[in-house]
């Protein structure tokens, strides 16, 4: 396959990361990174708490287990050699109760399999001899976990591609993605302004005060985006209590009721919008404010990789792909402690539960000596919605109206159920962090940033939580990553490379799966 013109959608770690390898491989190539944001790592990528995840509970011997461990094989000599902060500070998972202390047994032997270095368990005693303020009934240890920066490691690989003759188009959305017999033709605009992000504003548990006043249009605007998707075919659902347990009591939410009910009207007759002409991609709604069009251009490429995170599948769709796995945007929460006092050395956080998968909770002292705790998760009212009180409808349509999620949320509903309050509370969230650093001063506890993770998930509700990547002649389009993504950069980015620029054509489709 000749190749000269490459383009990589998406300037998250991945795309990035991708973009430095295609670079590498083929030296004179001209590599063109889109993103419809206005810098590197936008999204997840740029806000995260920093862990190198060892991917302690992979399945042994899994595509995502041998990720995770060539990850940090390949990122430990780059953040040395670039000067990146990197500190192994070690991990501890903390049972508070023997079904959790069983758990961590299973995961001792994962890890072990997997030949993470010097995992073990830990008694009480011997937990305090590493953190002190940890508090349960046993830990499973690791002590060679890190911290890192992942924003500076995504610049230090923008910094290598534009090194090598490679560019970055920020602020440029594509619209559209042709796919010819020996070329591709990315249809791009300039991309609407990004939506202002308040952290401070966005975790006060009292932030009512902050849209008192405000007109409905600026609670419900437009926002930089791509593709709605073409789902009108789920059931007919009515989301109001869901929202109205976080926000009821608003004066701005009951404002916007109606036009919630519209937008559950549209999925309940969708034939009868299409016949008044609107278009899928337009937002429903009374409210609506229309941009002025912008100008669309096509380019031609030799090659094409969609790395697109939270708009993966609706650029899989635009591509003539499967919709599924669908997207379903969760909004992660991060809160800042008092750095002065040691409550913690390194990483310490709660075991992972197989049945309520956004549970898991840390507090991590990060290489700036900034000590986080989170991520407090739940299902976000938009996919790039950054402030507390703005939503997008077209977003929360596309969730609600995709069976699999509500398949995947009746799966883990009895759990979810115990740690709702955490999601409405600031001071709920601080007591479930207690319960393992009890040391946590809840006063000192401070808004910090906020991010929105792209869940991959199928059609039978199964949460994709692999590396998948599909091709379709000179497209690769990335659908979903292991959790351990971010650490794993460098070796995801060989891993697709050695699909999607092998000597010969793409293969039809290519799937790292755990069997």
């Amino acid at each position: 396959m000749s190749i000269s013109r490459v383009a990589v959608v998406g300037a998250g770690i991945i795309g990035v990361a991708l973009a430095r390898e295609i670079t590498s491989r083929f030296p004179d190539a001209e590599v063109t990174v889109f993103d419809k944001a206005e810098h590197l790592a936008a999204h997840q990528s740029g806000h995260t708490s920093g862990i190198v995840d060892p991917a302690l509970d992979a399945k042994p011997g899994s595509p995502e287990a041998k990720l995770a461990r060539r990850g940090v094989e390949l990122l430990v000599p780059f953040v040395s050699e670039r000067g990146i902060p990197y500190r192994e500070c070690g991990q501890l998972l903390i049972a508070q109760n023997t079904d959790e202390a069983d758990r961590l047994e299973e995961i001792l032997a994962r890890a072990e399999a997997n030949k993470v270095p010097g995992v073990r368990l830990l008694d009480r005693k011997q937990m305090r001899e590493v953190e002190p303020n940890a508090r349960g009934v046993l830990a499973l240890y690791s002590p060679h976990t890190a911290v890192t920066d992942f924003t500076a490691l995504t610049e230090a690989f923008a910094s290598d591609v534009s090194a090598a003759g490679g560019t970055f188009r920020f602020g440029t959305e594509v619209t559209g993605i042709d796919v010819m017999s020996n070329e591709v033709r990315l249809r791009v605009r300039a991309a609407a302004p990004e939506p202002r992000e308040d952290a401070a504003g966005d975790a006060d548990d009292d932030a009512d005060s902050q849209s008192r006043g405000r007109d409905i249009d600026d609670q419900v605007h437009d926002a930089p985006r791509t593709y709605r998707g073409e789902d009108t075919t789920g059931p007919v659902v009515d989301f109001r209590d869901e929202l109205r347990s976080r926000f009821g009591e608003q004066n701005w939410f009951k404002q916007v009721e109606d036009t919630i009910g519209t937008l559950s009207d549209r999925f309940s007759n969708p034939a009868s919008e299409r016949g008044s002409g609107a278009r899928e991609h337009e937002r429903p709604g009374a409210h609506e404010r229309q941009r002025p069009a912008k100008a669309e251009e096509t380019e031609v490429f030799d090659l094409v990789i969609v790395c697109a995170g939270l708009q993966a599948d609706r650029l899989a769709v635009a591509a003539g792909f499967d919709e599924e796995p669908r997207i379903v945007a969760f909004t992660s929460d991060y809160y800042l402690a008092d750095e002065s006092a040691e409550v913690v050395r390194g990483v310490v956080g709660t075991v992972p539960d197989p049945a309520s998968p956004f549970s898991e909770r840390s507090v991590v002292r990060g290489v700036s000596d900034a000590v986080t705790l989170g991520p407090n998760t739940f299902v976000s009212l938009g996919r790039e919605r950054y402030d507390k009180h703005g939503f997008d409808l077209g977003d929360m349509g596309s969730t609600v109206g995709f069976k699999g999620f509500w398949k995947s949320a009746a799966q883990t509903a009895k759990t979810a159920a115990r740690g709702a309050r955490s999601t409405v509370s600031t001071s709920a969230f601080v007591e479930g962090i207690q319960r393992f650093v009890p040391a946590i001063d809840a006063s000192s506890v401070r808004p910090g940033t906020r991010g929105i993770r792209a869940q991959a998930i199928d059609a039978d509700g199964t949460l994709v939580d692999e590396l998948r990547v599909t091709t379709r002649g000179r497209v690769a389009m990335v659908r979903s990553l292991p959790a351990s993504g971010a650490t794993s950069a460098l070796a995801v980015a060989e891993r697709i490379a050695d699909q999607v620029l092998d000597a010969g054509s793409p293969q039809p489709e290519w799937r790292s799966r755990n069997s």
